[in-house]
């Protein structure tokens, strides 16, 4: 009996990627990345919408004052949250953007591969991790003068 195969989906921004030929990825690593974006896009754009709705349900106006200050304490945080979605959509949409054009898997600051492990926990990333590393390091230290 012959196994299945996984049925691929058709999505309307449906491309090849591509990676930068200096990635190091092969064909097989980036449709897999680009899978994970997709997904990781869809699962955010779904609780940033249910986020968003959430903040801005209307308060009982028969509520009692501390009931009132704590849903403007959760609104607060949900659009906090929102807002960090967002930017993470962002950061999404550049990744598949860079797959479009054949940018993809190089650090921005180097021009250096980032290596597949930091791509698979996070496809959307800028930054080889010593890279990333040496901006946090410079941070702190313009920070402390």
């Amino acid at each position: 009996m012959a196994a299945k195969k996984k049925k691929k989906r058709i999505r309307a921004d449906e491309f090849e990627p591509i990676a930068h030929p200096d990635s190091k990825l092969t064909k097989k690593q980036v449709q897999s990345l680009y899978e994970k974006l997709l997904d990781e896009r869809d699962r955010v754009m779904q609780g940033l919408g249910e986020h968003l709705s959430d903040a801005i349900s209307n308060v009982d106006p028969l509520s009692d004052e501390m009931d009132v200050a704590q849903r403007h304490t959760e609104q607060a945080y949900l659009m906090r949250f929102a807002d960090k979605e967002r930017k993470l959509l962002v950061q999404i949409g550049n990744a598949i953007e860079k797959l479009k054009e054949g940018e993809y898997g190089v650090c921005e600051g180097t021009g250096e591969p980032i290596a597949i492990k930091r791509l698979e926990l996070r496809p959307w990333t800028r930054y080889s991790v010593e890279y990333k590393e040496q901006v946090e390091r410079e941070r702190k230290q313009h920070h402390r003068r």
